[in-house]
């Protein structure tokens, strides 16, 4: 299946991270965040603001221009 951009799944979805795109720092910070290949990711609300999310246990807010950098699948 083709990745697409974290915010572009809706609110409650369970996805996978695929790979990611962006610069160095972009991809830096997104890997110190927990964001690696394979890593189930949920999407608790999305919108025009920040997407909140819950990666490795953790709750976070993921400005977007950071999420668009986040190519994932739908989880299995």
């Amino acid at each position: 299946m083709t990745p697409y951009p974290l915010n572009h799944f809706p609110s409650g979805s369970k996805v996978a991270v695929a790979n990611l795109a962006g610069g160095r720092g972009a991809r830096s910070r997104l890997y110190a965040l927990g964001f690696t290949p394979g890593t189930e990711v949920l999407i608790i609300s999305g919108g025009a603001g920040p997407l909140r999310i819950k990666i490795r246990g953790s709750d976070l807010s993921l400005g977007q221009g950071l999420a668009e950098k986040v190519l994932a699948t739908p989880a299995e």
